[in-house]
């Protein structure tokens, strides 16, 4: 890098390697709450506290989980949409694993299993498209 480069240039280079880690982090937190059950057969969102604690949760999880994992496998010289690929697979089972815990809240409380295969499902195809 020049030595004449200003700071705010460095640090918009910075922010643009960093970026599509985030937008993995997003994108697997949006897949998380899919699986959680908070996306309806409609696929909209109903925001309330739940919703953004959910989302912020499987975010930090993937941030942290995911750049940890990187470091400590030592997958630093892998591109950064690689590691952003692996930031997403943490996003998504940290919060499937979220999401298997509240459906298993949901199935001690008397809800059916046909109920919460049919909630996923109808969310997934609400998503995704038939």
């Amino acid at each position: 890098m020049p030595n004449n480069m200003p700071f705010w240039d460095i640090v918009l280079l910075k922010m643009l390697t960093y970026l599509p880690k985030v937008f993995a982090a997003v994108i697997g937190a949006i897949f998380g709450l899919m699986l959680s059950g908070d996306i309806g057969k409609d696929g909209k969102i109903k925001i309330n506290m739940s919703v953004i604690v959910k989302f912020t949760i499987a975010v930090t999880i993937s941030l942290f989980g995911g750049q940890a994992h990187i470091e400590f496998m030592g997958y630093q010289d892998y591109s950064v949409m690689a590691q952003g690929g692996i930031m997403l697979g943490w996003a998504v089972f940290g919060m499937l694993a979220i999401g298997v815990f509240y459906q298993s809240v949901a199935l001690l409380q008397g809800k059916p299993l046909s109920a919460v295969i049919k909630e996923v499902k109808d969310a997934a195809f609400a998503i995704f498209g038939k």
